[in-house]
């Protein structure tokens, strides 16, 4: 097999995996469409092992978590506070094993569901152990999908991953995480403004990051990909000019968007291949978030794209006002040090 056959086969395998599993959440009418559209996109972007083991061994934790938050929830349902302190708990005993950038980037999914089952427990009337059962449905399926996609549609080798060497994670690196996750799971259990719990999302991949480079690295490009993907999605949008109920034209239309930037993921290395992925993500949330049969959803777009400005932006300040004044006089000119 060639690159370039390889190439194809991984934009393929994307692209029918991701498509006809959001396809599969709109169809079937599910109360949470979104997991459809969430799970495929992760696991053909960043897993490793497509073997049922690995899969299952990826799906497992955030199941896991998302259960554990659902308890929770009906439990201490008069005591807001007592579920805020438990999430604070669950969070730093994550980071405090994420020692490594693979054990980092797998720290994301099972708290983003938490935080997912915690902030709808409070604000909506969903019934949650059904949300759950659709959690496991929305797993079971991309499973199923994404091994028969990967089996038909081979890539060649990569070789063995990397191996990385655990780091200390410091009282400073699970301070800052717990803070930037607990003061937002706070916010959101507080105000009901259920449109802003996907921001959690950046939030949480950059609390967990190792130093102030990569959080700088990681914020900043969120704030690409993440409103550059709402924008896409509103091109998209604009584009099915209300026929999306012709469930033809969607999935041409969707499966066309997809392989487009399924494309261009699968002819990219390293960082880029990383911001293809994520932008590929932030495209498809809002769509199968909020397009519907009848509805466009193009409000709903444009204020996420909003509060994930506004979200990224105060990380940004944040980071620029906690700025070791050391590095501050270092990053100074000649000139500005004379003056």
């Amino acid at each position: 097999m060639t690159p370039e056959q390889s190439r194809r086969n991984e934009m393929l395998r994307v692209t029918l995996t991701v498509t006809l599993c959001m396809l599969i959440g709109k169809l079937f009418d599910f109360g949470s469409p979104v997991y459809f559209a969430l799970y495929p996109t992760i696991i053909m972007t960043k897993g490793k092992d497509y073997s049922w083991t690995g899969l299952a061994r990826t799906f497992f934790p955030t199941l896991l978590a998302a259960s554990c938050a659902v308890v929770v929830s009906e439990v201490f349902a008069d005591h807001p506070f007592v579920i805020w302190t438990i999430s604070l708990i669950f969070f730093d005993q994550l980071r405090r094993r994420a020692n490594t950038p693979p054990k980092q980037g797998a720290m994301l999914m099972p708290t983003f569901n938490w935080i997912l089952i915690i902030v709808f427990s409070q604000h909506t009337s969903m019934d949650m152990p059904v949300r759950i059962h659709e959690i496991f449905l929305a797993m079971l399926i991309t499973a199923v999908v994404a091994k028969t996609m990967v089996t038909l549609f081979p890539t060649l080798k990569t070789g063995k991953p990397p191996v990385f060497t655990p780091h200390t994670v410091s009282y400073q690196n699970r301070l800052v995480s717990l803070g930037l996750i607990g003061s937002g799971l706070a916010f959101l259990m507080i105000v009901d403004m259920i449109s802003a719990t996907f921001c959690m999302v950046p939030v949480v991949a950059a609390a967990t990051q190792q130093t102030r480079a990569h959080f700088d690295v990681v914020v900043k490009r969120r704030l690409l990909t993440q409103v550059g993907g709402c924008a896409i999605a509103v091109i998209f949008t604009l584009c099915m000019a209300g026929h999306q109920q012709i469930i033809g034209f969607y999935a041409l239309g969707l499966g066309g968007l997809i392989a487009l930037l399924a494309g261009w993921m699968a002819n990219a290395q390293g960082p880029e291949k990383d911001i293809h992925a994520d932008a590929l993500l932030a495209t498809l949330l809002p769509i199968q978030l909020y397009m519907t049969s009848t509805e466009m959803g193009l409000e709903s777009t444009f204020l996420r794209a909003w509060e994930l400005t506004v979200t990224l932006v105060i990380l940004l300040i944040l980071f620029a006002l906690t700025q070791p004044k050391n590095d501050t006089a270092c990053n100074r000119t000649p000139s500005e040090g004379n003056a």
